[in-house]
């Protein structure tokens, strides 16, 4: 039997991949700490959760709209409109099956075979490989996304850009000055853009992250804008995201749904409808005040390691350290070792497109901190001490 080419080229992902090894390794024994998962260790908080059990008690179990249910679809809309001074109304709004489902649909409702796509370094591990199931063929910048490297892309004939502040792998969020001036060459270009902002309420710094929406609004016809219930309210099981975008782009991200999955969950619709709408607001921020104090808590433990170098993530829940023990580095031999020597699972940065790189999530306990530095530092000296 011969198979497709294109999804043969596909590249698993890194992430899923060492965290399920983690776990099988835990499951035989081993004494495992991870540092790998890129979810919150939380509950998820009980009013969304009661909203999920009133809906099953309402029958509320069949098929919806193969775009989400009106409700949550409006919520949405209002919610966005406020928070980016943009009318969106449903008709602009999608729910799917995950942030990721959304970003999948978008892409390849925008792509036509062998269209460029700029994808900024550190990349979140699937841009890639969605950019290439679409037909397409992803582009990095030479240097950090910069409006000149926005501008050349354009020349070279790059049709799409994909954002992603705070950023995962690093937590970076870009200044104000940064985002205007990638929004204005942006605005030179005819480049349609995808935000992925599914940590936008993960933010340590004052204020929201920046956004290109904020300064050129006028980009909002090619702009989508995706986003989700999984991070801020500890919901990834329920895969719940979304997409807000014009209403063509959207109805062509719908269709695409509409002939694979269908509608996402009926009850995590309902649930996530709670979280939109701000019934578990309280919780949101203990969560959120949990967050930074871990972020705290590991730079202040990375700061004692000299074989390490990193800037203190601004979002997210990652630190993304750069190894300097050496000049040469396979990060992705350097975090098999780890987990086999000294049982910690982290992410390889070559899965990012950042070699010499880790990363480390601190949506762990502290327990789990502390003592996944303390394995990190041993091998660190073990590793580069002969």
């Amino acid at each position: 039997m011969n198979y497709s080419r294109t999804i043969m080229s596909l590249s698993p992902s890194a992430t899923l991949q060492l965290t399920a090894k983690a776990k099988e390794l835990k499951k035989s024994g081993r004494d495992i700490i991870s540092l790998s998962a890129g979810q919150p260790d939380f509950p998820t908080p009980l009013p969304i959760a009661d909203a999920a059990i009133t809906a099953i008690r309402d029958g509320k179990t069949g098929y919806t709209a193969s775009t989400g249910i009106p409700e949550l679809r409006e919520a949405i809309a209002k919610r966005y409109s406020r928070r980016r001074k943009i009318e969106w109304k449903p008709e602009n709004v999608v729910v799917s099956n995950g942030a990721k489902h959304g970003l999948v649909n978008l892409i390849r409702s925008a792509i036509n075979p062998g269209d460029r796509v700029l994808l900024p370094r550190p990349y979140w591990v699937s841009y890639p490989e969605m950019v290439k199931a679409s037909g397409g063929v992803p582009v990095f910048p030479e240097e950090s996304i910069n409006p000149r490297e926005i501008l050349r892309a354009a020349d070279q004939g790059v049709v799409g850009l994909l954002l992603n502040y705070p950023s995962n792998p690093s937590g970076y969020i870009p200044s104000k000055d940064e985002m205007k001036d990638l929004a204005d060459a942006i605005a030179e270009t005819d480049m349609w853009i995808i935000s992925d902002d599914i940590y936008e309420d993960l933010v340590y710094i004052n204020g929201e992250t920046p956004h290109i929406l904020d300064f050129r609004p006028e980009l909002t016809e090619r702009t989508a804008v995706v986003s989700g219930v999984s991070k801020t309210y500890a919901m990834t099981g329920w895969r719940i995201g979304y997409s807000l975008t014009n209403a063509r782009w959207a109805k062509l991200s719908g269709v695409l749904q509409a002939h694979s999955t269908s509608n996402p969950c009926s009850i995590s619709q309902w649930a996530a409808l709670a979280a939109v709408e701000g019934k578990a607001e309280k919780e949101k921020k203990e969560m959120h005040n949990s967050f930074r104090r871990r972020r705290d808590l590991i730079c202040s433990l990375l700061s004692e390691e000299n074989d390490l170098q990193f800037d203190i993530p601004d979002g997210a829940f990652y630190m993304f350290p750069r190894l300097i023990a050496n000049t040469e580095h396979n990060s992705e031999l350097f975090c098999d070792e780890l987990l086999e020597r000294e049982g910690l699972a982290v992410i390889p940065g070559s899965a990012f497109g950042a070699e010499g790189y880790i990363r480390l999530s601190f949506a762990a306990s502290d327990e789990d901190i502390r003592e996944g530095v303390t394995r990190l530092r041993r091998f660190l000296h073990g590793r580069y001490s002969t």
